[in-house]
């Protein structure tokens, strides 16, 4: 059976959310590695909505919750008045992982909701490692990438969507395979027509210029998978195409406020700054061990995590 690598990256990422009952087996996040992950994110956010009369914190795939509890956490203690005006939605299809995050959130169960569909609001949308999962097209030299009984086929480039994404980003060097996101671009539309007014906060690894290797990648229990056409359960990402989602969200109303590396995120942040000096003036069993999370925030992820900030600057 002849099937185009988007339809199986697709359905091979569905089969595994629907599965799946702790991501953290398969691989680990910022938000699980220290709170103050959350933390530092809790501080932009108040910096950016902290005016706003009735603002709202939508979450894109939630993981176990942490990420979340970490926010709220920090909204609570440290701007208790901005706290009982936010609402904190989460858009996440997967039911296994929606009841985890209940039970981890269930401390603060009457401001935090769960959506089936993209509401209209105001306030800021959050993504830490959610546009990876979208499927990518395989493109290369007006050929695109198809599977047949596992093994690759290249047939002729059909797709007009595919052709204009490749021109409007340049990406024609010979012999490339380029990993064509369709789904990232129709997905930004339908947050930024959701968002009324506010921001769009993007955490994800990926790049401006795709990389000559690719970075379609399987992970399970912490190991790259060696056989990517294998029917093993298994997660499948893509990097971000940081380029694109900035170009296209022109198109729909967003301007670029920031586009950095997570390190040089991190290290802006007053609340992270703190508490890394704090941990470091300790000698501490609990404190050595959290400043060594901390450092693979930012050394180990640091430079390959992007974050962008985006503004909805028109209705």
């Amino acid at each position: 059976m002849r099937k185009s690598f988007y339809q199986f990256m697709k359905e091979k990422s569905l089969r595994y959310y629907t599965e799946c009952e702790d991501i953290g087996k398969d691989f680990f996040t910022s938000p699980e590695l220290d709170s103050i992950f959350g933390h530092a994110i809790g501080e932009l956010i108040f910096k950016l909505i902290g005016d706003y009369k009735n603002p709202t914190i939508l979450e894109l795939g939630a993981g176990r919750g942490t990420l979340a509890y970490d926010i709220l956490s920090f909204l609570k203690t440290n701007h208790p008045s901005f706290f009982e005006r936010i609402r904190y939605l989460i858009y996440d299809f997967s039911p296994k992982l929606r009841e985890r995050q209940r039970q981890v959130l269930k401390v603060f169960e009457d401001k935090v909701g769960w959506v089936d569909e993209l509401p209209s609001f105001s306030g800021l949308v959050l993504s830490n490692e959610f546009f990876d999962c979208f499927p990518v097209k395989l493109v290369k030299d007006e050929t695109e990438l198809y599977l047949e009984d596992g093994k690759e086929v290249w047939l002729p480039l059909r797709d007009e969507r595919v052709k204009q994404y490749m021109t409007r980003l340049n990406l024609r060097n010979p012999g490339v395979v380029y990993e064509i996101c369709l789904d990232c671009v129709d997905f930004l539309e339908r947050l930024s027509k959701s968002l009324k007014k506010g921001f769009i906060l993007t955490i994800d690894y990926g790049y401006l210029e795709p990389p000559a290797l690719g970075t379609v990648m399987g992970y399970k229990g912490h190991r790259l998978v060696k056989n990517l056409y294998s029917e093993e359960v298994f997660d499948i990402t893509a990097g971000v195409n940081f380029r694109a989602l900035m170009e296209y969200g022109k198109d729909f109303g967003l301007e670029v406020v920031f586009f950095k590396n997570q390190r040089d995120f991190l290290l802006f942040s007053e609340v992270f700054k703190r508490e890394l000096e704090r941990l470091t003036e300790r000698q501490d069993p609990e404190s050595i061990e959290r400043l060594s999370r901390i450092k693979t925030m930012l050394i180990s992820m640091g430079e390959r995590f992007k974050v962008l900030l985006q503004r909805k600057c028109s209705a």
